[in-house]
């Protein structure tokens, strides 16, 4: 038998679609026909960047308009599409399930690194 601790609502969501908050690490900036790869926990699968849906400033907090690109060090809430669903949780619910980086597929540089948000 098998002990399970928690309710099955705690357990990770099976996610095509990923709603985070980037920290962008990349020289080079956003590019919408790059294609990414999404590393997550030990997992990686294709993704697209559907939307870029704010930028935070850093000072402020403040939500700014949808950036046409990202830049070095840009925090931004972006919406991802996933070729495969991943097991996630809200990254505030849990740091492991919650996080991932994500790597250019055509020069297998990171990116990114993210928090899945609720």
């Amino acid at each position: 038998m098998i002990a399970h601790h928690g309710h099955a609502s705690e357990a990770p969501r099976a996610l095509k679609q990923v709603t985070a908050n980037v920290c962008w690490l990349s020289n080079e900036g956003y590019n919408p026909v790059a294609r990414y790869v999404l590393k997550h926990t030990s997992r990686s699968v294709k993704a697209k960047i559907a939307s870029i849906d704010h930028r935070i400033d850093i000072h402020t907090l403040d939500r700014q308009p949808a950036p046409d690109s990202l830049a070095m060090n840009d925090i931004a809430q972006i919406t991802l599409n996933l070729a495969q669903p991943v097991f996630a949780d809200p990254y505030a619910v849990n740091r492991a399930t919650g996080a991932f980086i994500l790597i250019d597929e055509a020069t297998n540089q990171t990116v990114a690194g993210g928090m899945i948000e609720g």
